[in-house]
């Protein structure tokens, strides 16, 4: 796992129904100076609740940092609390802020098993009462099947980047899927959306007991009709669901992938480098109708420098949906494929297309354990960056590449012209400037291991 400190803007504190919090933010990742207006809102309302205060089993769905989930579980030490989020580096930040506040908690990683815990130094602060119930972090979608539900309560910040698709999509699971008889699903959303919201759980089922606006947000909390009273799941059984998981990291991402149909937009069919590449466009992921002007510079760079190289095992940093990976796999045929993301809609993404399309063997990694990574067994690299402000983005790239690249091979780091700049400037001596392509605002930086 990578150092979090440095991607650390502030620590904050909170308080919540007695329990005093510190809390980790980050400029990678949404609210990164105070926690937001939406959050307290939805905290402020909840807190009245006691329906959700008293739940037996919570979900944080797109948790972020975790303030939600873990005011909740800082606040009701009987509670099962399992956030989940798409971006695998608001996962480690959530794990983060557990063990910042004394909370223990198991972080899953891709291959759905835990991982190994974060920090192992004593925690910053300690919560005033013990835990009798675990805490669990996963990388998750918003309407993906959850193996942790049903729940007694699902509390989410509604992301509005998600889109309306989305959103309504997520609504009615929480009534289908996500939510036991009687379960009660509390969010706030930007006002702009609150209208469609509220005919979005409508057409769900779902009751609204409560609306709160302000000048920016709108609280909703509603409920699941109930046939009969419902008992919550002991702890003893929910403490267990960990070990039901499947242990095969390619599988089981296989298996999740092609279980997210609600997230394809439609089918690109199109020519790149002498190569017709046919993919899924997916929500919340560019190139849904077009190719970008990076992904056809790097390949055009890739192409003009590749010559006769043999390529058995490429990797991909980044991918989208997988168009520059599902290229290389058309034109040179690897044995293996290895996608690095720390979004997990791009791994199901690209899992989707290169499934599709050609019989490499993929392999995924998170780009936050990039330490992991065979040294030189590369052949071919392309690498988008992850531009992360107020971070060095550039040496962990650069050092990964060394070490990943065997001699000959080839790595193309792909980004905006003054990115790639900064880039060059730290290059170290193991890799050799072959050439450079720019298009558009663009450039295509080459390198050969020598």
């Amino acid at each position: 796992m990578i150092d979090l400190s440095p991607l650390v803007n502030k620590t904050v504190d909170f308080a919540y129904r007695g329990s005093r919090l510190a809390l980790d933010l980050s400029h990678a990742l949404f609210s990164s100076y105070t926690i937001d207006a939406g959050t307290r809102l939805l905290l402020k309302e909840v807190a009245h609740d006691e329906a959700i205060v008293q739940a037996g089993s919570l979900l944080d769905a797109g948790c972020g940092t975790g303030v939600i989930g873990i005011a909740m579980a800082a606040a009701s030490p009987a509670m099962r609390v399992v956030m989940r989020d798409r971006d695998l580096l608001a996962v480690a930040f959530a794990e983060r802020n557990c063990w910042r506040n004394g909370l223990p908690a198991t972080r899953l990683d891709l291959d759905s098993q835990p991982a190994p815990a974060i920090e192992k130094k004593s925690p910053k602060h300690k919560c005033r009462t013990e835990r009798t119930a675990p805490i669990i972090i996963a990388p998750g979608l918003l309407g993906e099947d959850d193996a942790f539900g049903p729940y007694d309560a699902v509390l989410s910040n509604l992301p509005a980047k998600a889109g309306p698709h989305i959103l309504s999509y997520f609504i009615a699971i929480c009534e289908k899927k996500l939510l036991r008889p009687g379960g009660r699903f509390g969010f706030v959303i930007v006002n702009t959306l609150a209208d469609m919201a509220e005919d979005w759980c409508r057409e769900a089922g779902l009751s609204i007991y409560s609306k709160t606006a302000t000048k920016s947000h709108t609280v909703f909390l509603t409920e699941k009709k109930a046939p009969a009273p419902v008992q919550p799941p002991s702890l003893e059984a929910a403490s267990t669901l960990s070990a039901t998981l499947p242990n095969d990291i390619s599988e089981n991402l296989k298996n999740r992938a092609s279980k997210i149909d609600f997230y394809t937009r439609n089918r690109l069919d199109t020519h790149l480098e002498h190569a017709r590449l046919q993919a899924e466009g997916f929500w919340g992921l560019p190139e849904f109708d077009t190719l970008s002007y990076q992904t056809q510079l790097a390949c055009e760079a890739f192409s003009q420098h590749a010559g006769s190289l043999l390529v058995r095992k490429a990797l991909v940093f980044e991918p989208g949906i997988g168009i520059a990976a599902l290229w290389i796999a058309k034109m040179f045929g690897p044995q293996s494929l290895h996608v690095v993301s720390r979004d997990l809609l791009s791994h199901f993404a690209a899992e989707r297309n290169l499934s599709k399309s050609v019989k490499t063997a993929v392999v995924h990694h998170s780009s936050l354990e990039l330490e992991q990574a065979e040294q030189a067994s590369l052949d071919a690299a392309f690498w988008f960056p992850d531009e992360t402000p107020m971070y060095d983005f550039y040496t962990p790239a650069w050092e990964t590449l060394a070490k990943t690249m065997k001699t000959g091979a080839l790595a193309v780091i792909t980004a905006q012209t003054g990115v790639i700049a900064r880039f060059e400037k730290s290059k170290p001596k193991e890799l050799r400037k072959v050439g450079e392509k720019k298009k558009k605002g663009y450039s295509a930086l080459i390198v050969q291991r020598v």
